[in-house]
């Protein structure tokens, strides 16, 4: 069998499949956390690190990593505004807008409030 010219026969040695992960950045710690979630935030909403409010960052109990639980500042001095939720590594960023419902499944599986 040949897939684009590649021998199929070469890629199947004992029927079973190899993984290997190849070296890269270090896991993140939790000093790191509030910069990478707050950078997260930013690229999906056009706001400023300083309007970005961390409420609960914590280790996961669900997965390898952190979790992050904010809000977005609205008017000066108040974080009253959009919730978000951040997941690192992985920096993926959920809002209000994305579904409140869906932040609420979030923030309650994950304490946050």
């Amino acid at each position: 069998m040949v897939f684009e010219g590649i021998a199929l026969k070469h890629l199947v040695v004992t029927g079973s499949i190899l993984l290997a992960a190849a070296p890269g950045e270090a896991l993140p710690t939790m000093a790191d956390v509030p910069a990478l979630a707050k950078a997260a935030v930013a690229r999906r909403i056009d706001v400023p690190p300083s309007a970005v409010h961390i409420l609960t960052a914590k280790p996961s109990e669900r997965m390898p990593g952190f979790v992050v639980c904010g809000r977005i500042e609205t008017s000066p001095g108040m974080a009253d505004g959009e919730r978000f939720f951040v997941v690192i590594p992985g920096n993926f960023a959920i809002l209000d807008q994305d579904g409140k419902g869906l932040v609420d499944t979030y923030w309650s599986a994950n304490h946050c409030e």
